[in-house]
């Protein structure tokens, strides 16, 4: 049975070597049904946790990439399951291992495209509101409490002109962001860098740097992290 899984879960394997005994426990925390229909529905492995719910709209689509495991409410203690929600025509995009710990919350709006790369995962209680486009890179550590939004939601009009509600976040690869941090529309993260936790990113931060503030601002450059 070990060797049947780690054929299923060649990536999972690869990003987080655990004792086989943790890979079946991680299987037992699934609700069957939700895991067979999503990863049918999708041609790829989607694993969603019991209390999690699924929200797919028929004209949207989750794209997963060759050997992609995406795992839906799985890990972490928290008593309310993940929540992922794609309206019409959205698209969530998934490139290898990618994990949305439980009490997650992540829309994705009508017309709109999220990227999520490998190695990527979602602390409990952080959430992604996408209305037009978020790229998140490979390897990033997204840490309790954050909130990533490409959206005001609401237009703010001043001297009868109004500006657009949306742009697009990017956040690079290797990303390191911490708690209760906000991600706001526009913002675009450098390769490496790192959001010190209850920042407010809104602007341009450059690879390898560490920013902290309100709004957020560099303190340091040239840095690496490490889980």
């Amino acid at each position: 049975m070990a060797t049947r899984f780690s054929r299923m879960f060649p990536q999972l394997r690869a990003n987080h070597p655990l004792p086989w005994f943790s890979y079946l426990k991680l299987a037992c925390r699934c609700s069957l049904l939700k895991t067979l229909w999503c990863s049918l529905r999708f041609r790829g492995i989607v694993m969603v946790g019991r209390g999690s719910k699924v929200r797919v709209h028929s004209s949207a689509h989750i794209t997963l990439a060759p050997k992609t495991a995406l795992m839906i409410g799985l890990a972490g203690d928290m008593p309310v399951g993940a929540a992922l929600r794609l309206r019409p025509r959205s698209n969530l995009r998934v490139d290898g291992l990618v994990q949305i710990m439980r009490a997650c919350s992540i829309i994705v709006g009508h017309d709109a495209v999220l990227t999520i790369g490998a190695g990527t995962f979602f602390n409990e209680g952080s959430s992604v509101l996408c209305f037009i486009t978020t790229t998140i890179g490979p390897g990033c550590a997204i840490a309790s409490g954050v909130r990533i939004h490409d959206s005001d939601v609401h237009k703010l009009v001043q001297n009868t002109a109004d500006t657009s509600p949306h742009a697009p976040v990017h956040i690079g690869g290797n990303c390191w962001i911490g708690a209760n941090a906000l991600i706001l529309k526009g913002a675009h993260l450098g390769d490496g860098s790192v959001v010190a936790a209850g920042a407010v990113v809104t602007s341009k931060v450059p690879p390898r740097s560490l920013v902290a503030g309100v709004p957020a601002r560099i303190m340091r450059e040239n840095i690496t992290w490490t889980l």
